[in-house]
């Protein structure tokens, strides 16, 4: 190893260490508010969370997350985290969508693996690809190169959200992907509904939690301005800029890398 790379590797270590103890006094900070709340007569119940099996919404999402060659190993750590942020927003979503996450393999279900909060998603894991995974179901990739862009949802299709952070070192691969293998493509109708100051990157949660909030609000426009964080300068096409009671990104607290719509 040269010491360029054992430099690079005690980084990432430290980095690692670093971001345990903050976990553990974020932790314990969030333990003592809630017991303060509680002490001061404050209602601190957590979310409810809310089952597929019993949701009233039938489209499928799906994230294919065969893409574990493509990335180093942060960026698998990243997608990870995203693919968590996916099913806490589906999980606490009243009418939940019929989440599923396939090719799951390699590198990505080690790294998900690890982790014992992931043992009991309610969520149809499979290391299958889309055509075995989903048979019955229409696939529409999901990717930014298309030059279709979904007008509204069908429950008839599963939208399928490549499982990649890149940072575009792979330009135009799931479109690719999805050319050869027969798929439809299309990307969100972003540029139609709103404008970005900065480039137009979102995380993987981002494109799921869009979707998720379409298929109760039917309305494009509603689900960027809730979903994507102001700090993207978002505004309606009409000039209205975002409600400053949206959101933050969860992402940018995390210190997580985006990706492009894929």
């Amino acid at each position: 190893m040269s010491k360029k790379q054992m430099k690079k590797l005690k980084r990432r270590e430290a980095y690692l260490e670093h971001r345990k103890e903050k976990r553990v006094i974020e932790k314990e900070r969030k333990k003592a508010k809630r017991q303060a709340m509680k002490e001061a007569g404050i209602d601190v119940r957590k979310k409810p969370c809310y089952a597929m099996a019993s949701s009233n919404c039938k489209q499928t999402i799906a994230i294919d997350m065969g893409f574990s060659d493509y990335m180093n190993a942060k960026d698998i750590a990243g997608t990870v985290n995203q693919l968590a942020y996916s099913y806490s927003a589906n999980r606490h979503t009243e009418n939940p969508a019929q989440f599923s996450i396939v090719n799951f393999t390699g590198t990505c279900r080690e790294h998900f693996d690890k982790s014992e909060t992931t043992k009991n998603w309610d969520v149809n894991i499979t290391e299958k690809g889309l055509k075995e995974a989903l048979p019955d179901h229409k696939i529409v990739y999901l990717t930014a190169d298309s030059d279709n862009v979904v007008t509204e949802l069908d429950e008839s299709c599963v939208y399928v959200i490549g499982g990649l952070i890149d940072h575009n070192a792979h330009k135009g691969l799931t479109l690719r992907l999805a050319e050869e293998n027969g798929f439809e493509h299309a990307r969100l109708p972003l540029s139609e509904h709103v404008t970005l100051q900065t480039r137009k990157v979102l995380t993987i949660n981002h494109v799921f939690e869009i979707l998720l909030h379409y298929t109760w609000s039917k309305d494009w426009r509603q689900a960027f301005l809730s979903v994507i964080p102001e700090r993207k300068g978002i505004a309606a096409n009409d000039g209205e800029k975002k409600d400053v009671e949206a959101k933050e990104d969860r992402a940018e607290d995390e210190g997580e890398p985006e990706k492009e719509e894929n």
